[in-house]
């Protein structure tokens, strides 16, 4: 029987790859638009923003210590905040005591988040597996890996969160919403950043940040329970059990996501198995968990 040569089995290109005569494939190497010194800056602080460091109302640096943080121009610096103010994320005020301040997010009208949510669909759906995916795992590596310096900040941030969900008044109250989902970002990050994989915390801070648009354009109140997940991580954390931290994490971001679920129009459509899972029914139709 006649051998195959030995590169007979080697994959070959696709129809849509066109191959040059050296070997190279073309389309695995992508083009490269150039950036614009201060699209980089609006990137930056839109992701400070989104992250939860700065909170509606908060003012930003002054230009000119941007300019010296960031290395760049102050005319670059104005550029950006340009952009950032005509987006609506921030408000130049002039005068004495004016500067860069943080808009709050325009909400959406009731008879808005239906559509508003399902057309975010696909997007939330591939933001909360990403979450599933790294954040569960981060957890199991924070129960062995986290430091007392870091359980003390996961304490500080579950604790200022507890404060915040005391009454319905202080759960309605859109400045506490705000503080609410800085902390909340701030428990999730100190654990991504308790696992000790800096790849994994890179990952949470994404999903984090894309978030911050789609969830806070219906948040009009919290939940009483909406800190009772971050106190059942804490506490696997806290006493060393990986298993339990990641599961109580893996909770945590399935029921945030069928909170938000409650939102969207009420139809059959297909479900995700890996963010449905094991945890059906539990949010309550009304302001979705915080996250």
């Amino acid at each position: 029987m006649a051998r195959k040569p030995a590169g007979d089995d080697a994959p070959n290109p696709t129809d849509d790859d066109v191959t040059r005569a050296d070997g190279l494939v073309l389309g695995a190497i992508n083009s490269i638009r150039p950036v614009a010194t201060y699209e980089l800056v609006v990137e930056q602080v839109k992701r400070a923003i989104f992250l939860g460091r700065f909170v509606p109302g908060d003012k930003l640096p002054p230009e000119r210590d941007l300019a010296a943080q960031m290395l760049v121009s102050r005319t670059t610096i104005r550029e950006a905040m340009r952009v950032l103010e005509g987006e609506g994320l921030i408000q130049v005020k002039r005068g004495a005591t004016g500067g860069l301040v943080v808009k709050p997010q325009s909400g959406l009208r009731p008879h808005e988040i239906e559509s508003y949510m399902e057309a975010q669909r696909e997007m939330l759906d591939a933001i909360y597996e990403y979450r599933i995916a790294n954040e569960c795992m981060a957890a199991r590596l924070a129960a062995t890996r986290r430091s007392k310096d870091q359980l003390r900040r996961m304490a500080s941030a579950l604790k200022a969160m507890g404060q915040l969900c005391e009454t319905p008044e202080l759960r309605a109250t859109m400045a506490n919403i705000a503080r609410f989902r800085a902390l909340d970002s701030e428990f999730h990050l100190v654990v991504a950043e308790a696992s000790g994989n800096r790849l994994i915390q890179q990952a949470v801070e994404d999903a984090r940040t894309a978030m911050f648009l789609p969830i806070g354009k219906v948040f009009k109140r919290l939940e009483d329970s909406a800190n009772e997940h971050h106190e059942e991580i804490f506490a696997a954390i806290s006493d060393g059990d990986p298993d339990r931290a990641a599961e109580a994490m893996r909770r945590h971001i399935v029921t945030t996501r069928e909170s938000l679920e409650n939102l969207m129009p009420q139809k059959a459509t297909p479900k995700r198995a890996a963010a449905r899972s094991g945890h059906r029914g539990a949010a309550r139709r009304g302001a979705p968990t915080a996250g």
